[in-house]
């Protein structure tokens, strides 16, 4: 489930980028987020995971 306050940051990027790649899109929703003052850390992998 997406908080509303995070679904109208991503739509809003969406509306404004309808051309962008999913990267593209991506990359603008986190820069967005970061500059409304979000922090996104990312949890840490298992250890499987970081070796493969």
């Amino acid at each position: 489930m997406i908080p509303d306050a995070v679904r109208a940051v991503l739509t809003a990027v969406m509306a404004e980028h309808p051309g962008a790649s999913p990267d593209l899109l991506a990359r603008l929703f986190v820069a967005e987020l970061n500059d409304l003052g979000w922090h996104i850390t990312a949890k840490t992998l298992p250890a499987a995971a970081r070796t493969a």
